[in-house]
């Protein structure tokens, strides 16, 4: 799988029971306020903080709507409405990847941080914008090099973790010899102004 591959990802979907309203119904037959809870489909795109919740049954209808336009991917479509399914019989499924809770070049610090971002497989946390790097926090961009160096060494038996730890350290290395020879620059060139 290349790394161009991973840029086409679902969305993070959940679903919750969410009040919306009066049970009507409810409420006139008990005498008493019922709420009105309806199945609801959390939304996050990939990349994103933003939730976007939608009624479960039209969000998935709208997509079969879509799917039979051509208009949305319909492998997503049939896991949405499979995950759907599962939720509703109380079976979580997961995600197509490899999870994030059990990938062993994180800490549980970065995997549980990495989760509550909605970022639960190593080939979401890949297929990361730069733009959202800073979300993750400062060790963004090393967890992404991570995930990325995990899919691309894939069964050849690379020590990912290493490979990651020596680009991080060249990618050091490379920006203090530019700055040391900011500094020799710098020093040599009071010396070529007076020898003039």
């Amino acid at each position: 799988m290349s790394i161009g591959m991973l840029q086409e990802r679902p969305p993070f979907v959940r679903f919750e029971y969410i009040e919306c309203g009066v049970d009507e119904a409810a409420s006139a037959a008990t005498g008493r306020t019922i709420p009105l809870v309806k199945p609801h489909a959390l939304i996050m795109q990939h990349g994103s903080k933003d939730v976007t919740e939608k009624n479960a049954d039209e969000w998935l209808a709208h997509l079969n709507m879509q799917v039979r336009e051509g208009r949305y991917n319909s492998e997503w479509y049939t896991r949405f409405k499979l995950q759907y399914e599962e939720w509703q019989k109380g079976n979580e499924l997961p995600r197509e990847g490899t999870p994030i809770k059990t990938w062993h070049a994180v800490n549980r610090e970065q995997a549980i941080r990495l989760v509550a971002m909605g970022i639960e497989t190593v080939e979401d946390l890949a297929a990361m914008p730069d733009s959202s790097l800073g979300n993750i926090g400062l060790d963004g961009r090393y967890l992404r090099d991570l995930a990325k160096n995990h899919i691309t060494a894939g069964v050849k038996g690379i020590d990912v973790k290493r490979l990651t730890d020596l680009e991080q350290q060249n990618r050091e290395l490379a920006e203090t010899v530019k700055q040391l020879s900011d500094r020799l620059a710098a020093m040599d060139s009071p010396k070529k102004q007076r020898a003039v």
